[in-house]
């Protein structure tokens, strides 16, 4: 008897020290690999998407949430973003950060490098999603051009839940403050009849966009009215004429310059709108064609930061 106690003690005590060595193994992977074990999950555009909490490494091509991620406090999180054409509000951002492609193709081996917790794709990635998530987990945030304030709102506090409950009261109360500022405007916007029409230029031609468009945050959120004619919702807009800028004749022109947003050569947009016909609008009579900070609204948007500088940059003219 005594000595089959004898043998039932040493296969315990092998087996637990077969435990603890593979636990060991498994701690010490974990530690090497850098990433957190815990999980949180995201409602992005894909629906609920698991991801790290409190990521240490994110590679991000949406500068919207970018600029919501600094200013959470967690702008040292970010290892790489397409670091090319950056708006100038986002220049001063930790050198550390590494390239990753351009805003529309990602450099794949450039991201694997960086062995990232996380990646934050934009629309304008969304075909590589599937690229993406072979590297690691995967997020997509969109805002809808029905409700962009209301999407865009969800967006923010969604990204912030990955930092905790901290940093989601932070996000909330600074959307708080964004709210009174939206409806300080809105309600200026409200009291008036102007109407307000919205051009971007694109390497010498014009395009008008309306009031769902990737530009609805103007109408929809700031309450600035749109002409009263169809314009084609479309992500690059409707082709217009100088003649057509004239028929509308809007008392206010919002003007997005895609060619400097991105760096191009802008002398094919030189005089545009000194042309005649759009010199009869009321618009131009008034002196309210307006450039907006083309780099902030084609290239960025829907983050913290982004936000509050579209609202300064077209504030003055509520109600106007």
């Amino acid at each position: 008897m005594k000595h089959m106690k004898k043998i039932l003690l040493s296969i315990l005590t092998a087996l637990a020290v077969v435990l603890l060595v593979a636990c060991s193994t498994n701690n010490e992977k974990n530690t090497n690999s850098g990433k957190t074990a815990d999980k949180v999950t995201i409602k992005d555009s894909q629906g609920d998407t698991q991801v790290p909490s409190n990521p240490k490494k994110i590679v991000v091509f949406d500068l919207g949430a970018l600029d919501t991620i600094r200013n959470l406090g967690k702008v040292d999180s970010i290892a790489g973003m397409p670091t090319e054409t950056v708006p100038a509000y986002l220049k001063d951002l930790p050198k550390s950060i590494k390239n990753v492609g351009t805003m529309k193709e990602p450099d794949l081996d450039a991201i694997e490098e960086l062995q990232p917790d996380l990646i934050i794709a934009s629309p304008r990635t969304a075909e590589y999603l599937s690229k993406f998530k072979e590297i690691t987990p995967t997020i997509l945030f969109k805002s809808s051009e029905k409700d962009y304030w209301g999407s865009t709102k969800t967006n923010i506090l969604s990204l912030a839940s990955l930092f905790g409950d901290d940093a989601k009261k932070k996000a909330q109360s600074e959307l708080d403050s964004l709210d009174k500022e939206i409806e300080t405007v809105a309600s200026a916007n409200e009291k008036s009849d102007k109407k307000a029409l919205t051009l971007m230029l694109n390497e010498g031609s014009m395009s008008a966009f309306g009031a769902k468009s990737r530009f609805s945050f103007l109408y929809d959120s700031l309450k600035f009215k749109a002409p009263d004619v169809k314009i084609e919702d479309s992500k690059h807009g409707q082709e217009i004429s100088f003649e057509g800028v004239k028929e509308i004749n809007p008392d206010l022109i919002f003007v997005v310059n895609r060619t400097l947003a991105i760096g191009g050569d802008n002398s094919s947009n030189e005089g545009i709108l000194d042309n005649a016909l759009i010199q009869e609008t009321q618009a131009a009579k008034d002196k309210k064609i307006v450039n907006l900070t083309s780099d902030l609204w084609y290239l960025s948007g829907g983050g913290l930061e982004s936000t509050k500088l579209m609202i300064q940059d077209v504030k003055d003219l509520a109600g106007k």
